[in-house]
């Protein structure tokens, strides 16, 4: 399974960044979503304040890779095997929930 997480996360990013570029980038999990969370918090801090804006802006940013996996499989279910979903499943089940 771990070659198969490296593998999903791997297509997601090619994919992205023939879609969007260097902004594909922007949906690695090791690539603190930075642009993402300003916009957030910036949206948010007059209604919530700074701090809770800037939790929400956190809590809605960190699982970027997670979202991207959902996204791709949508856009692109041929592409990956079922190992490679289960893993990405796994991957999203694991870590999203934290942050929803």
């Amino acid at each position: 399974m771990d070659d198969s997480i490296e593998v999903v996360n791997r297509k997601v990013l090619d994919i992205f960044a023939k879609l969007a570029g260097d902004r594909g980038r922007r949906l690695d999990g090791c690539v603190v979503a930075t642009p993402a969370m300003d916009a957030i918090t910036d949206a948010l801090v007059d209604e919530y304040g700074w701090e809770k804006a800037d939790a929400i802006a956190f809590h809605m940013s960190d699982w970027n890779s997670d979202a991207a996996f959902v996204v791709a499989l949508h856009l692109f279910p041929e592409r990956f095997s079922h190992d490679e979903i289960k893993a990405g499943i796994g991957m999203f089940m694991t870590h999203a929930p934290n942050h929803i």
